[in-house]
């Protein structure tokens, strides 16, 4: 219990170099899990940056309560974690579910799973399949297990073989799933979410694809026939949500009822100049309250739906990593301190 309030950082650097008996506890299951809920809530920020040829990891907690703050523009420190990756680790597309972090490139260059709070990485092993269609990272919270989805894709109608990994299971192979079907890749970076123990991803533009991570099933949602194809999905107060942006308006639609295909939505017009603010920049997603984050450069903008207003979070202290990239920023991480 008192160790599950310690930071993450002082764990990994401090408590796990004092004996092997106190590190035989810090990476047990139940302490993992007890300090896994603790971090749930705050939520954090997490940046994922090259910097000198190499890949870093920065977090902060996740601004809250900006409605109650006068200012409107206020400045954060980011703190790097103590571990660096290779510059050869893939940084193009990155996805994170439940505290760890999947990287994979565009160069065929081998995924990689890593753990920013620990600083343990591992490869995972060339699948099969010469036609990759997208690799998605999914969390079952009530098998405590992470596992991979490999899906592959060819040019004509075939159904596809797809397949899956467990990370817990020690082997680290690729399993063949029972359901084949045609998978089109749609070209969309991070496009996927893990919501309660199931992935989804889009196939097509107006499908769904749900793949329950603990019973490796699959099944399929259609999309609302109003719906735009340049979709975004997220994960909104617990249900899976699409946003699209149409000129001034803000779509968010959120799926009541899966199994009949049912989605209710919310527009929001934004003013024209929010407007041109929100174009410009790179759309996150949108936090437990309901705030929509953008991202540019070194800084954030967080649009509250609600009262119709944008504050502005400058961040600071990655100046000493260099000449730091941002590659990708997180809403809504969680610290795990899973060993792996």
């Amino acid at each position: 219990e008192i160790f599950s309030r310690v930071p993450a950082r002082s764990i990994t650097t401090r408590f796990c170099c004092v004996s092997k008996f106190l590190v035989s506890i810090l990476r047990c299951h139940d302490f993992t899990e007890l300090f896994l809920t603790k971090s749930l809530t705050p939520p954090r920020l997490l940046f994922t940056i090259e910097a000198n040829g190499k890949l870093f990891f920065c977090s902060l907690p996740q601004p809250h309560n900006l409605d109650d703050n006068s200012s409107l523009t206020i400045t954060l420190v980011a703190s790097p974690y103590n571990t660096s990756f290779p510059e050869y680790f893939p940084s193009d597309i990155c996805s994170t579910v439940c505290g760890l972090v999947l990287l994979q490139g565009w160069k065929r260059k081998v995924p990689v799973i890593c753990n920013p709070a620990t600083g343990e990485f591992l490869t995972l092993p060339k699948s099969n399949p010469t036609e990759m269609g997208g690799m998605y990272f999914g969390y079952d919270p009530l098998g405590k297990q992470f596992k991979v989805l490999c899906m592959t894709w060819s040019r004509d109608e075939r159904p596809n073989t797809h397949q899956a990994l467990t990370l817990e299971s020690g082997k680290r192979l690729w399993r063949t799933l029972e359901h084949k079907f045609h998978f089109v890749n749609i070209g969309e970076i991070n496009g996927d979410i893990c919501i309660d123990g199931v992935l989804y991803f889009r196939k097509y533009y107006k499908i769904v694809v749900c793949f329950d991570v603990r019973s490796e099933k699959f099944s399929f949602i259609n999309t609302n026939e109003d719906m735009w194809y340049s979709l975004s999905l997220f994960n909104y107060k617990g249900k899976l949500g699409a946003r699209c942006l149409v000129e001034q308006e803000l779509e968010l639609w959120v799926l009541e009822d899966a199994g009949n295909h049912k989605w209710s939505k919310r527009s929001f017009v934004f003013s024209p100049r929010h407007y041109r603010m929100g174009r410009q920049k790179l759309l996150l997603g949108i936090t437990s309250k309901g705030e929509i984050v953008y991202s540019w450069n070194s800084f954030l903008l967080f649009y509250n739906l609600e009262s119709n207003t944008v504050k502005r979070v400058n961040i600071q202290g990655m100046e000493g990593l260099g000449h730091p990239r941002i590659c990708h920023t997180f809403v809504n991480y969680v610290e795990n301190m899973k060993f792996i």
